[in-house]
């Protein structure tokens, strides 16, 4: 039986419908990571209107740690989220996590704080953090592998590098908003009502996003499982049986990559801040023009790791790390707004180097019955471990050894814990047509 002839106006047809399908996963992202990491770069001011307290640090750590609970919570969200888009299919699920997203940063912004309702209003915190988790845990994998599945083999390692890339405009938007705040309001009315405006962003741009994203269609290769009825019933079962080897790699590599994320990206929001004395718009524009130009640097990288391959471009951004590291940090303890800007845009290239690769790698770790189960769950569990208690223990760190190139030594070891596993272990798979690595 011979296969199927493919004509060029059915692949024009696809190539449209992938680069429709890129738009709506990465815009969908972009408003997840704004949703996400606002709470981030409004951490110093929320720790005043919820953990008050007469000791700034101590507000901080409060704060960060209900930063970090949103971490415990995603790996339930990938095994939830994961199993809707494995056995539903990837637009369900996306849909899905989009209205959670949007919700509980809606409600986050409407909170009363610690004066109005007293401990009931941290509680609520945790939970409606909690609950951006949970929804995160879904997200990436979902948006991901949707992406993967519509993008023919050559270009899938830049259309994918476009949910890292386009990330970081979301965070870059929570990070100009958080500067605008801080810049145009006196420090009590952004502590009264001006906190909140980032937050109920999130309802408009959720709406947008959730009105896209019913107007698109399943990705091609869930639609042939599903017609072949070879879709799992129990893909996070099958996940941990059959592929075991495979999502302890994805996992570590997800470790790094999130250590990067919320140590160089976000929590250098609150380390310029409270830790070097910039003032808080100082801090978030530094950060905005970093994260910036990390979404133009992203795709250059993914568009290199179409052509070397993305476990390449991992382990070159894994090198970056080790040797720029201690040096653009030497930059930012400068006492100058400029040299703290240069430090952080040297910084963040191997930054931007391990997001393409770390997005293009994990996806060729399964085939498409539970692709979204495992890249969801490897990467939340990386991300609670790197994202979660990364910016808790750099804070602690530094103000227990009062050094404060801490979190250049953690970047530098997630180097070269990423080049070990990476460069010895991550090999090609014997069936490229399933999925590039084992």
């Amino acid at each position: 039986m011979t296969a199927p002839t493919v004509t060029v106006d059915d692949a024009a047809t696809r190539r449209t419908k992938a680069k429709k399908a890129t738009g709506v996963a990465a815009f969908g992202t972009f408003i997840e990571y704004y949703d996400f990491s606002v709470y981030g770069y409004v951490a110093a001011t929320l720790g005043l209107v919820f953990f008050p307290s007469d000791d700034p640090v101590t507000s901080l750590l409060s704060t960060l740690l209900v930063f970090g609970s949103a971490f415990i919570v995603r790996p339930l969200g990938a095994i939830f989220f994961g199993r809707l888009g494995d056995k539903r299919g990837r637009r369900v699920s996306l849909i899905a996590s989009i209205t959670l997203m949007g919700a509980a940063a809606t409600l986050t912004g409407l909170l009363p704080g610690f004066a109005q309702i007293g401990v009931l209003a941290p509680i609520l915190l945790v939970v409606l953090r909690m609950l951006q988790g949970f929804s995160t845990g879904g997200e990436i994998g979902g948006a991901a592998s949707y992406i993967r599945e519509w993008a023919s083999p050559e270009r899938r390692s830049l259309y994918v590098s476009f949910i890292p890339s386009i990330a970081q405009l979301g965070k870059g938007l929570a990070a100009g908003l958080a500067a605008l705040a801080a810049a145009a309001m006196p420090a009590d009315v952004l502590e009264s009502w001006g906190w909140r405006i980032p937050f109920l962003l999130a309802l408009p741009l959720g709406i947008l996003c959730l009105i896209m994203r019913l107007r698109v269609e399943d990705s091609p290769e869930f639609r042939e499982i599903q017609s072949q009825n070879a879709v799992t019933k129990t893909p996070f079962k099958e996940v941990l049986s059959q592929y075991p080897k495979a999502l302890t790699k994805v996992t570590t590599i997800a470790l790094v990559q999130n250590i990067g994320t919320y140590i160089g990206t976000v929590f250098v929001a609150v380390y310029f801040s409270e830790i070097l004395g910039f003032t808080k718009g100082e801090a978030s524009t530094i950060v905005l023009l970093a994260v910036l130009f990390a979404a133009f640097v992203i795709p250059v990288a993914g568009q290199l790791g179409g052509r070397i391959g993305s476990r390449k471009v991992l382990l070159w951004s894994y090198i970056a790390y080790i040797l720029v590291t201690l040096p653009s940090f030497l930059l930012m303890n400068q006492n100058s707004f400029g040299l703290a800007l240069l430090g952080l845009g040297i910084g963040i290239i191997p930054y931007a180097l391990c997001q393409a690769g770390t997005y293009g790698s994990m996806l060729e770790f399964y085939p498409t019955r539970v692709r979204h189960t495992g890249v969801a769950f490897g990467h939340s569990v990386g991300a609670v471990i790197g994202g979660g208690a990364g910016p808790y223990l750099a804070t602690y760190l530094i103000d227990a050894t009062g050094n404060n190139f801490v979190p250049a030594y953690m970047l530098v070891g997630a180097g070269i814990l990423g080049l070990l596993v990476v460069g010895l272990t991550v090999k090609p798979n014997s069936d490229l047509s399933s999925h590039l690595y084992r």
